[in-house]
């Protein structure tokens, strides 16, 4: 007897996002793989109104409007307690799908999994009629631990295929977080037994928004360590009470420091000294990073960085020529 297909409801929250909807709804659409629905998630918008007319050329889209203003957490929860189908995938408002992202996910996909994949940036002119067909061949990694990714979060949240029914049993996404809830879902469901699979090709295509919430770095910065405390809390240790939980605090706070010698924003400095002060238990790390933080050690590898970045562009325009 052969398997029954699955049904695959895709969710789209929506906030400021009524320019790049169509877009995305789009991508869909292109899919190699069709999806049986399409759920849109307007989180009391201020671009109601255009949201609403780029739907009128998608009537068989599914609308669902909140009635105040919930996030992105709550809002991919009310598309999925709306969803029909069997397996539940996301798409921000803003972002695309490469064609055969359904497809290749569907492939690795079982039940008692989740299936992510890898990113690539795009710009606003990006067309998907330029984007690379794949081959039929991938390689995938496997994340079993949540210990493997709690220093360096290297999976794709957005990109999530899951079966509607496990994730709903771990509760969705945590609606307490205003941002890094996808960071905290992949903690909680691989501290639950949950292993996740990584398919290595760049299949989400995440277009940079430069005054997004990703770009908000004081807060970006407030709700990692948010997830790193509910992370403790799960594992049953007192707040910073082993040096190995010591020692995750320490590298998120030089990330932080790194973050602030990018954006140069006082009040992130000023957070970071607030947060060095909570390893006093752990003097040599609170010295370490206090230092570093006092006479911007970071600097020198945050313009390395940049300098490299710049001769990389310069060789790979020098490639193409006019």
């Amino acid at each position: 007897m052969s398997a029954v297909p699955h049904r695959v409801s895709v969710v789209i929250p929506c906030y400021r996002d009524a320019a790049t909807l169509g877009l995305a709804i789009a991508s869909l659409h292109g899919q190699t793989r069709q999806v049986e629905e399409i759920i849109v998630v307007n989180d009391c918008s201020p671009e109601t109104d255009r949201i609403e007319a780029v739907l009128q050329r998608y009537p068989q889209v599914i609308y669902i409007r909140n009635e105040r203003n919930l996030g992105l957490a709550a809002s991919r929860n009310v598309g999925l307690n709306a969803a029909t189908g069997d397996v539940i995938s996301f798409l921000d408002a803003d972002d695309e799908l490469h064609p055969q992202k359904i497809e290749f996910q569907l492939r690795v996909f079982r039940p008692e999994i989740a299936v992510t994949c890898q990113v690539r940036r795009i710009g606003d002119s990006c067309e998907l009629a330029e984007t690379a067909h794949c081959e039929n061949e991938f390689k995938v990694r496997e994340v079993a631990e949540s210990g493997s990714i709690v220093m360096r979060n290297s999976l794709t949240g957005a990109a999530l295929m899951i079966s509607r029914e496990l994730l709903a049993g771990v509760g969705g996404y945590d609606e307490s977080l205003r941002s890094c809830e996808d960071f905290d879902l992949w903690l909680r469901l691989l501290d639950g037994g949950v292993s996740v699979v990584d398919i290595q090709l760049p299949l989400y295509l995440y277009r940079y928004n430069e005054s997004g919430l990703s770009r908000n770095n004081l807060n970006v910065s407030r709700w990692e360590l948010q997830v790193l405390r509910k992370y403790f809390e799960r594992h049953g240790q007192p707040f910073l009470g082993t040096r190995a939980d010591a020692h995750i605090w320490a590298f998120w706070l030089l990330k932080h420091l790194l973050r602030f010698e990018r954006c140069r924003e006082s009040a992130l400095r000023m957070e970071v000294r607030s947060n060095i002060r909570l390893l006093s238990k752990y003097p040599f790390l609170a010295a370490l990073l206090a230092c570093t933080e006092r006479f911007r050690l970071l600097r020198p590898v945050v313009a390395v960085a940049d300098l490299r970045r710049v001769l990389s562009r310069g060789f790979a325009f020098n490639r193409h020529p006019v």
